[in-house]
Parts: C-alpha cells; structure tokens; sequence
C-alpha cells in the first residue's frame, strides 16, 4: 500500500467548488456537473501517489483509476462530512477482485498513510503477509486490511506473480549491488511493499 501523503494545499479547483457549494452533499461528487473537477482531482492524486495504485501498487495512469474515498461517503459505515475532502482521496485501479472496487464502502483497517505497510512483510514469493513477531489479535486487522483489498494470492494470483517478479529482481539487486536497491525502487511499482521484503 501506498504511504500516501497528500499535498498540503487543496486543489484550487475543489477549493473553488467547495465555496461556491458550502452545502454539498456526498450525491454531487458523482454528479456529472462535478465530472471536470474529478479529472484534475484524479491527475494531482495520481502526482501524490507517484503513478501508482494507492492499495495495490500497480502503475495507474492519469487518465484511468477511479477517485476511492478512503474512507466512505456512503453505506452503513458513511463519513458524508469527508466526501469532499482531499486528504480523504486515493487514486486507485478499476478492478473488481481488488483495491477501492472491493473494498466497497467499508472501512479500511489499516490506512495508506505514512507508515502504514510497518505490520506487513512481503514475502519472495510475492505474498503480503502480516509480521511475524505480531500477536494474534495484532494479525487481524492485517489479514482484514489484506482481504478488503483484495491483495492476497487466492483473490489475486497474477497480480502475486508480478509482486513475485519485481520482488526477484530486487533480491538480485540487493545480492549484486546493494547500494543501488534505492535508486531501483525509486520509479518502479510496488517500490512500498517491496522494501519490506523478507
């Protein structure tokens, strides 16, 4: 997952729209009136976020992805107060098996966010998985974080495998060069998870 930081200053066109509609409510973020905005919206996140999919790493495209609020402006578990704030967006991948698609409107137990992949370690063989010195009942948020998302290899096998691929090169890399494993990782997808390699 992303260790997302978001830009301390609000885009200036939601700024815009948020004071000429002090009174919005979370319908008129889908409304197609709001539709430009969301497209600048989506291109400053996808700046944030390095071109990468905040939950699952992939390389996303400005022009591709959906904006998820991370944590929902509808359902059971809304925050409708939070549905046009920034720091709430992520840039994600559309994909229904995983990320923001799956996660639907529920809440998210661990975040993206600074030091957010601290209780994850990833494995060779491209799994996720919770760290090992974790008691019980600090595993469980992990696997369910894990499971909303989609990012474990049952839910999602080819997307295991390229975390496997790009975890390869970098264990060569640490093998030949170690020096260089920052520079490496510095562009590349999965470059949060796989720095908690095994």
């Amino acid at each position: 997952m992303i260790e997302l930081q978001h830009r301390t200053e609000i885009p200036s066109m939601l700024d815009e729209f948020l004071k000429a509609n002090p009174q919005s409510n979370p319908d008129e973020f889908d409304d197609p009136k709001f539709w430009p905005i969301k497209k600048e919206l989506r291109r400053f996140l996808n700046e944030d976020q390095g071109g990468l999919c905040v939950y699952c790493e992939s390389h996303l495209a400005t022009d591709t992805g959906q904006i998820d609020h991370i944590k929902p402006k509808k359902g059971p578990q809304a925050h409708p107060h939070l549905a046009f704030v920034y720091t709430n967006y992520a840039h994600s991948c559309i994909n229904e098996k995983t990320c923001g698609q799956k996660k639907k409107a529920g809440i998210l137990p661990i975040e993206p966010g600074p030091d957010c992949n601290q209780q994850f370690v990833l494995s060779t063989d491209g799994e996720i998985l919770p760290l090992r010195s974790l008691t019980a009942k600090q595993r469980h948020p992990v696997m369910q974080t894990l499971q909303m998302l989609g990012l474990e290899a049952r839910q999602s096998p080819n997307l295991v495998r390229e975390r496997k691929k790009w975890a390869g090169v970098t264990v060569d890399i640490m093998r030949q060069a170690p020096e260089q494993v920052a520079n490496f990782l510095a562009d590349k997808p999965f470059r949060y998870i796989l720095r908690r390699l095994l």
